[in-house]
């Protein structure tokens, strides 16, 4: 074999090694997390998602959420209430769990409480196709009790991903369970209701659960003096 012929072999030996450990690599390297612009125009990476993998859209995690059996809820449940609404929708509503009405129909907020939110969005000038409604948790506790600490961790996930997937521009969280869930903190409704809190960047209101001022109607007044602060943060004028 001429110098010339052992040359070009040793070449093509040579790339096809490169290229043989170059896949290798590939497949062995960690998949980087997605950049966004930050405010200087510097590439930063997004924030990454709690949950073990991110669901490209709404649809991708309710058919997740429809197979679940991270916790014992999944024994009881008649149907997985995941989220309704606006995949896009600036204001954000977060109850504490499903209950006996929304636990057959699949949808969160379509008992008497439901009924209620739906005349206090209506009063705000939405509907309920203006905005997204999740919960806590996406199975009815037994008995309507309320969620187990376990419950919400394993629910925990999908709630985060539908806060990154709606991006919403103020959340709402209906009722003492969910704001402590959603917030982590220990306090009365009433000494959290009245300010905006931060929670990842998005401002969190904290009222009463329709549930609650159905029972108690006397507070409804404060419920409505709390939508009215989200009205004017969102600059929405009512009808």
């Amino acid at each position: 074999m001429t110098d010339e012929a052992e040359i070009g072999r040793q070449a093509i030996d040579h790339l096809r090694r490169l290229q043989t450990e170059g896949l290798a690599a590939i497949r062995r390297a960690p998949m980087e997390p997605p950049h966004r612009e930050t405010a200087g125009g510097s590439s930063a990476p997004a924030p990454a998602p709690e949950g073990a993998e991110a669901a490209r859209t709404l649809e991708d995690l309710a058919r997740d959420s429809e197979a679940c059996t991270r916790c014992e809820l999944c024994e009881t449940r008649t149907k997985v209430v995941f989220g309704v609404g606006d995949p896009a929708a600036r204001l954000m509503l977060i109850g504490e769990g499903p209950g006996r009405d929304e636990d057959l129909q699949g949808e969160p907020f379509v008992g008497a409480a439901g009924q209620l939110l739906n005349k206090i969005l209506a009063a705000m000038g939405l509907r309920r196709e203006d905005v997204y409604i999740a919960n806590t948790v996406k199975c009815r506790p037994p008995r309507n009790r309320n969620p187990e600490p376990e419950e919400l961790a394993a629910c925990r996930s999908y709630l985060l991903d539908q806060v990154s997937l709606v991006a919403p521009e103020v959340i709402v969280v209906l009722g003492r369970v969910a704001m402590q869930a959603v917030l982590g903190t220990d306090a009365p409704l009433g000494r959290m209701r009245g300010r905006f809190h931060d929670w990842n960047g998005i401002p969190v209101a904290c009222t009463y659960h329709p549930a609650y001022l159905l029972r108690t109607p006397a507070d409804k007044g404060k419920t409505w003096s709390d939508m009215q602060a989200v009205m004017e943060h969102l600059g929405l004028e009512g009808p």
